[in-house]
C-alpha cells in the first residue's frame, strides 16, 4: 500500500503546526455578532434619540403662566389704585375771595363752565364733572372768573390739555406762553398762559389733580397785560380754601 514511499505513510502534522510552505490554511467561518452589534459587513444602527421630557414642558408653561398672571396682577391693581384715589374732593367755591364777591348768576361765567365741562367730559372718557362756574369781583376794575369741574379724574395731563382747549374754542380765543408752574401743596399739576381775545389779554392758571381740573382767568377792563404769577399765586390761595373732602 506504501510500496512508493518505503518508510511509511509521512507523519501527521502536529495539532497547531503551521501548513506546509506554499499551502493555504484552513479558513475558520467568523462567529456570530455578540447580541446587540450589527452583523459584520453592515452599517452600525443609528443613535436613538433622547426621549423629549414633558415635564420640561410643563415646567415652562407653569412659568410662562405665572409671568402672564402677575402682570395682570399688576395691572389690575394699578387701576384700582389710580381709581380709588380718584374723585375723593370736591371743590366748594367761597362766597368772597381776596375782597372780591361771588357772583354765580354771571351769564358768560356759566356759558364758559358749560363748554369747558363738555370738553373735560371727552378728556378720556372715563368720567362725567361736575360743573363749577363764577365770577369774582370788586369795586375795581378787576374781575376773576372761576371754571372748571371736579369728579374722577383718572389721566388729570390729559385734562388740563382739555381744559386749554376748551378756553381757545371759545370766542376764537388764542393763547400764548403756555408753562407749567409749581402746583402747590396739594399737588397735581397746574399750567398758566395768556389768553387773547382779540379786544382784551387774560391769564389763566388751570390746576389738575385727581379729583378736579380748576382753572382761575384774571383781567381788567383797562387791557393790561396779565402777570402770571400773580394768577399763579391766586390760583394756589383759591383752591387751598375750595378743595375740600367729600
Amino acid at each position: 500500500m506504501y510500496d512508493n514511499n518505503p518508510s511509511g505513510p509521512p507523519p501527521a502534522q502536529p495539532h497547531g503546526a503551521p501548513p506546509p510552505y506554499g499551502a493555504v490554511p484552513p479558513q475558520t467561518p467568523p462567529g456570530h455578532p455578540g447580541e446587540g452589534y450589527p452583523a459584520y459587513g453592515y452599517a452600525g444602527y443609528p443613535p436613538v434619540a433622547p426621549r423629549k421630557s414633558r415635564r420640561t414642558l410643563w415646567i415652562l408653561l407653569g412659568c410662562l403662566g405665572g409671568v402672564v398672571l402677575l402682570i395682570i396682577g399688576l395691572l389690575v391693581y394699578f387701576v384700582v389704585d389710580v381709581t380709588s384715589k380718584a374723585g375723593t374732593h370736591k371743590i366748594v367755591l367761597p362766597a368772597e375771595f381776596k375782597g372780591m364777591s361771588r357772583d354765580d348768576s354771571s351769564d358768560s361765567a356759566q356759558q364758559l363752565r358749560d363748554s369747558i365741562t363738555k370738553d373735560l367730559g371727552g378728556g378720556d372718557g372715563s368720567w362725567t364733572p361736575t360743573g363749577v362756574g363764577a365770577l369774582y369781583q370788586g369795586d375795581d376794575t378787576h374781575r376773576m372768573v372761576v371754571v372748571g369741574g371736579y369728579g374722577k379724574v383718572l389721566q388729570p395731563q390729559n385734562e388740563l390739555d382739555a381744559f386749554f382747549k376748551g378756553i381757545a374754542s371759545n370766542d376764537s380765543a388764542s393763547i400764548t406762553d403756555r408753562h407749567s408752574v409749581d402746583a402747590g401743596t396739594l399737588g397735581g399739576r397746574m399750567d398758566c398762559a395768556t389768553v387773547s381775545n382779540g379786544t382784551n389779554d387774560f391769564g389763566v392758571c388751570a390746576w389738575a389733580d385727581s379729583s378736579s381740573v380748576i382753572g382761575v382767568m384774571e383781567g381788567d377792563s383797562g387791557g393790561d397785560a396779565p402777570d402770571l404769577d400773580a394768577v399763579a399765586g391766586d390760583a394756589r390761595e383759591l383752591r387751598a380754601v375750595a378743595e375740600v373732602p367729600k
